[in-house]
């Protein structure tokens, strides 16, 4: 027994429901006599509600005998049959906790709130943010830091719209996120949240999927899961609210992790590559976030210990090889005149998973034209971008590390010598000496970077916001390993760094996190500061407080621009931390951060943030060596 209401809806051949949509009234097929069931109309702009049976007024019967036993998937089903489906929001939920994905950061609204939920009655922890960009900055820097599928929750609309820059610093980071975002229901495009998700997500480098099918609801999430995390992107996967409340049979999960594939490693590059690696007197490692992603850590420390080779990373492998003697810390803009002078005499560079970029390589002037340069990267398309290369080969940087250690042969003499070892000692940046600049209203952010660094517990994850103070923290703010560092500035955009630092404390409680960040970048972000104050997590911000963004300041004012429009009065973030339920002082001389220490010698529990009010005519020097002209 079907039923279809007898009143006619405004759009063509259907009939409405009441409170619930419009159905087509289907034409006779050919050999069914008397087959006219209702079927869902695709030209409908109220789509799926159709779905909703709970008609009330005049209402026609309709049967017929020769109804086939497969009942087409598109029609609803009877009361009795409810007891067993399930919505297709918990059969997307369902999926994604099955291929392991342990928490979701964001924030609900009506087209989210119930995949959402259906995550947490899977036990997949929900962190609420209180802006979508927040959200996904937060579920960002926690996918980095554990290499999880991560999850992030927005609704339709301006949920959306809110957190496309943070899926794009995702993006541009090799970020594996899943970002669920509701949408309208399909096909209506007069409602106030509706746009063209898969256009904006696109634009920003993000892969788009939709589920548009109730039967394979299932199986569409778990493979947007899946090829977030093959492709190492950010995969935004729509959910039509119409599509969500649809009742389909539940499907038998697998909960196992997703396996990828490595590709093999070209046997005559890797060849020419061990040749030229054994014909080096001064080889050095480089490593940058692909190596981060590879895990690839121990084998090229390894690879490094048998051919003699330095060590040094990107800033965004920043903390791997910590500890190392023969590490020379960051290499590029940021490098300390040991590392710029020790690399600008290897004869032999090999590059894993590192754009070698203008910030890596000083614009080049770090490379010796003499020095023969290796490119490792497991994407060809980011080989030899930036400047030419001797010799490129595309692989993991864990299985290229794995292959060239096994076709090695005998170790190698390298060249670590007292002389390097005296030169790293002597011109690291500790021991470098600079003018302070200091003054009776300001601190040196040099001279404050190294107490505070000095002051806070080495077993730390130090998240960077971006800014034109960036190069002091990679200086003097050390870090214990590739996990205790995280930049998000890929996109090259600041206020993400709040929310990355709580999603930092989310998944690694266990150690201090240290936020760095400008008073702009801050003030950008300053709601998720409740979020942090709400979640109890251990949290320090070191704020570089010269109220202004200097970067432009101090891009424009020697070019003769006034830089008022980017100058603002003095902010005390001291009194906003104790405002929002947190602890904090404003900082202008060393004595000044005795309440720091008193928090430390306390257990550090809580959040507490340094207003560090910085000399704001200092000028990094790396800024002026990137910047000399204009080069955005």
């Amino acid at each position: 027994m079907w039923l279809v209401p007898a009143a006619r809806c405004r759009y063509r051949d259907a009939a409405r429901i009441a409170g619930g949509g419009c159905r087509t009234e289907a034409p006779r097929r050919a050999g069914i006599d008397g087959d006219r069931r209702p079927r869902l109309s695709r030209a409908c702009p109220i789509g799926c509600q159709c779905f909703n049976l709970k008609a009330v007024g005049p209402i026609l019967e309709w049967s017929w005998a020769s109804q086939p036993a497969q009942r087409d998937p598109m029609t609803p089903t009877s009361p009795a049959d409810d007891a067993t489906l399930t919505p297709v929001w918990r059969e997307v939920a369902r999926a994604i906790a099955d291929l392991g994905a342990r928490r979701c950061f964001g924030l609900v609204g009506g087209a989210n709130f119930k995949v959402t939920l259906g995550l947490t009655d899977l036990g997949v922890e929900f962190i609420a943010a209180r802006h979508e960009g927040g959200a996904v900055s937060m579920a960002d820097v926690a996918a980095r830091l554990t290499r999880d599928l991560t999850v992030a929750s927005v609704t339709a609309g301006p949920g959306l719209t809110n957190a496309i820059t943070g899926i794009g610093e995702a993006a541009k980071s090799d970020t594996p996120l899943l970002v669920l975002a509701g949408d309208v229901v399909r096909g209506d495009t007069r409602s106030a949240f509706a746009f063209h998700q898969a256009e904006l997500v696109h634009a920003v480098g993000g892969i788009w999927r939709q589920i548009a099918d109730p039967m394979t609801a299932y199986e569409d999430a778990w493979q947007a899961g899946l090829l977030a995390l093959r492709e190492r992107k950010p995969v935004v996967l729509s959910l039509p609210v119409d599509v969500q409340e649809i009742k389909v049979a539940a499907k038998l999960g697998s909960k196992h992790a997703p396996i990828t594939k490595t590709p093999p490693v070209n046997s005559e590059r890797l060849d020419e590559l061990v040749a030229t690696l054994r014909a080096a007197k001064k080889p050095l490692i480089l490593a940058g976030h692909g190596a981060v992603v590879a895990d690839a850590e121990a084998l090229l420390t390894e690879l490094a210990d048998r051919t003699g080779a330095l060590l040094a990373t990107s800033v965004q492998a920043h903390g791997m090889f910590s500890g190392h003697p023969w590490n020379l810390g960051v290499a590029g803009g940021f490098s300390s005149p040991a590392t710029a002078e020790l690399m600008a005499q290897s004869d032999m560079l090999m590059a894993f998973g590192m754009s070698l970029n203008m910030w890596t390589t000083k614009k080049g002037r770090l490379i010796s034209d003499a020095a023969q340069l290796v490119q490792i990267d497991v994407e060809r398309g980011r080989i030899g971008v930036h400047r030419p290369v001797d010799l490129e080969l595309e692989g993991d940087a864990a299985a290229v590390a794995t292959a060239v250690l096994a076709a090695l042969g005998d170790d190698l003499p390298g060249w670590r010598t007292p002389e390097v070892a005296a030169i790293m000692i002597a011109r690291s940046n500790r021991n470098f000496a600079y003018e302070d600049t200091s003054d009776a209203g300001h601190i040196d952010p040099r001279t404050l970077s190294k107490a505070v660094d000095d002051i806070l517990p080495k077993d730390r994850t130090v998240v960077v916001d971006g800014g034109h103070f960036v190069g002091w923290v990679a200086r003097y703010l050390s870090v214990p390993d590739m996990r205790g560092w995280c930049i998000p500035i890929a996109f090259q955009s600041i206020g993400l760094g709040l929310a990355g630092a709580i999603g930092a404390a989310v998944v690694q409680p266990d150690r201090l996190t240290v936020l760095a960040v400008g008073d702009g970048g801050f003030l950008m972000a300053i709601a998720e500061l409740e979020t942090a104050v709400r979640l109890k997590r251990r949290l320090c911000i070191f704020i570089y407080n010269d109220s202004a963004y200097s970067a432009e300041v101090h891009h424009f004012v020697p070019e003769g621009y006034s830089g008022a429009m980017a100058q603002f009065p003095v902010t005390d973030f001291a009194a906003i931390a104790r405002g929002y339920g947190a602890d904090g002082v404003v900082v202008r001389t060393l004595q000044d951060l005795a309440p720091l220490q008193r928090w430390v010698a306390d257990g550090a529990q809580g959040v507490f943030i340094v207003d560090g009010r910085i000399n704001p005519a200092l000028v990094a020097d790396w800024y002026h060596e990137i910047f000399g002209a204009a080069n955005l």
